[in-house]
């Protein structure tokens, strides 16, 4: 196999090749590329994407007493001496957004972040990955990004209680609410610390350590990316079609939160997809994000309610404060409610004039 530097755009018989992957060399993506393949090829744009991701969650998830200077050195593979192939030494470079976060909210929804891209490109390119690898990974990824989400969720709670709190309860009302969140936070914190301490989480970040290695990859990941990659994707927008259908029907809470799971994977796929294909896939990646993130807000004002919910049937005393938040809550998720079906729209139009 050669060495010589992997075609650019315009060559005869070659394939475009993104920004992330000009200046590779047939040396470098020797796993993942076929001889004579004309560019990056799917393993290749999958694997950068996961490690990546990889990279991301554990910045942030790792506790502070174990994330000291040669840990956060081996998990960027940026120490002297590294024996990373260029192409992944070169993505850590472009990571600069991986970095890990100041504040206890931000590692925890960077962490998420990076479990729900993993999990997505999983899915939606599961054809070029071990199926029984792939499937395994994505159950313990659910697992772990649930027991965030569960911290994550007090965060918002906390964000509601600050923000919305004095605008329609007493002080000595919002402290009560205060009061009740913090016995959860402080609970949560102590399940989420077990956690991070078990085998189960341990066993995580050796397969977030495979993921930058060298994900489990079968014969279709030697495909050409530019071609194998946007047809993976049609499975994510066959799913997105069909969670529309049911939301346009019935539009209720439950209806809108699948649809904005499908809206993730066909996102988080033509992020990915966008690394060769450029604007086309990138412009409908931004409008699945614009519905993605209205939506989101509608879920966030659903479980606020909940929460308020939960705490007046538990303290009657605070029934008058969780009664006028509810009503602040349920308006913030008519308002983000406005519109989606227009967005929807700009979503399928963008598909559909990218796949003409």
């Amino acid at each position: 196999m050669t060495t010589e530097a992997a075609p650019g755009p315009g060559g005869p018989g070659t394939a475009p090749v993104g920004p992330l992957f000009r200046g590779a060399t047939r040396h470098d993506i020797g796993l993942y590329i076929a001889d004579g393949a004309p560019g990056p090829t799917v393993g290749m744009v999958v694997h950068r994407v996961l490690a990546r991701s990889a990279r991301a969650f554990l910045l942030n998830d790792l506790n502070e007493e174990v994330l000291d200077r040669n840990r956060r050195r081996q998990v960027a593979g940026s120490g002297a001496g590294s024996d990373r192939p260029l192409w992944a030494l070169t993505a850590n470079e472009r990571a600069d957004k991986a970095a890990r976060r100041e504040s206890e909210f931000e590692r925890i929804h960077q962490s998420r972040v990076a479990l729900r891209r993993i999990r997505s490109n999983l899915r939606t390119f599961r054809l070029a990955l071990d199926p029984a690898w792939g499937t395994a990974l994505r159950a313990e990824l659910a697992w772990y990004a649930g027991r965030l989400g569960e911290t994550r969720d007090l965060h918002l709670i906390e964000a509601m209680i600050r923000d919305k709190g004095p605008q329609v309860a007493s002080r000595a009302n919002v402290d009560r609410l205060y009061a009740v969140l913090a016995d959860q936070r402080a609970l949560a914190a102590v399940e989420l610390n077990a956690d991070r301490g078990g085998t189960r989480r341990f066993q995580l970040t050796e397969q977030m350590m495979v993921l930058w290695d060298g994900p489990h990859f079968n014969a279709k990941a030697g495909l050409p990316a530019n071609e194998a990659l946007p047809a993976m994707v049609q499975r994510a927008w066959h799913d997105l079609r069909g969670a529309a259908r049911t939301a346009r029907k019935q539009t209720n809470e439950a209806n809108l939160h699948a649809l904005r799971i499908r809206l993730k994977d066909l996102r988080y796929g033509c992020e990915t997809v966008a690394l060769v294909e450029g604007g086309p896939a990138k412009k409908t990646a931004k409008a699945a994000e614009r519905l993605q993130t209205k939506l989101g807000d509608v879920h966030d004002a659903r479980f606020c309610i909940d929460w308020l919910r939960a705490v007046g049937k538990e303290r009657p005393e605070l029934a008058e404060p969780v009664e006028a938040l509810v009503a602040v809550e349920r308006e913030a998720g008519a308002e983000a409610r406005k519109g989606w079906k227009r967005d929807l729209k700009e979503v399928e139009h963008r598909w559909r004039s990218w796949q003409v």
